[in-house]
């Protein structure tokens, strides 16, 4: 599973626990990027961006997108606000989102600390995903996804 920005996390237990004086559905993680369990209301969780691994078809159509510069830009405004609220979606659309967005301000400018970390982020998530989701090592997805930034920047 991807647990939104958090990345990759296994589904260690599904169940009914009482929080604040309320009964809910909980799921309990293991966010790998973390080293951190977490247990979350379903509903939550799902808000936050808990979703399968991609599928090969739905990674090649973003990366796709990544290669023909189609995403939707977000503006950089003065604490990056917008940009690190779509990256924390957590939906291959975001991901592309974020990253598209960050190279294009980068085009422009040196990014500041903040930015450059939040294109990492963005990148390695990417990289992660298309590793798992077209069964090839995390390196190779690496040189893939570094060569379509390379081709935008």
């Amino acid at each position: 599973m991807v647990f939104g920005s958090e990345g990759f996390a296994r589904v260690e237990a599904v169940g009914e626990k009482e929080a604040l004086g309320r009964t809910a559905i909980f799921v309990d993680l293991f966010v790998f990027d973390a080293n951190m369990r977490v247990s979350v209301p379903v509903e939550r969780a799902l808000e936050r961006g808990l979703r399968p691994i991609a599928g090969a078809d739905e990674i090649e159509a973003v990366l796709d997108n990544l290669q023909e510069g189609r995403w939707t830009s977000i503006p950089w405004n003065r604490d990056g606000r917008l940009v690190k609220e779509r990256y924390a979606e957590g939906g291959l659309e975001a991901i592309l989102d974020t990253l598209g967005s960050l190279v294009e301000l980068a085009q422009t400018k040196k990014l500041n600390d903040a930015q450059r970390t939040l294109l990492d982020r963005a990148r390695r998530a990417l990289v992660l995903e298309t590793s798992a989701a077209l069964g090839i090592d995390e390196a190779e997805a690496g040189e893939r996804v570094d060569a379509l930034l390379g081709a935008i920047a």
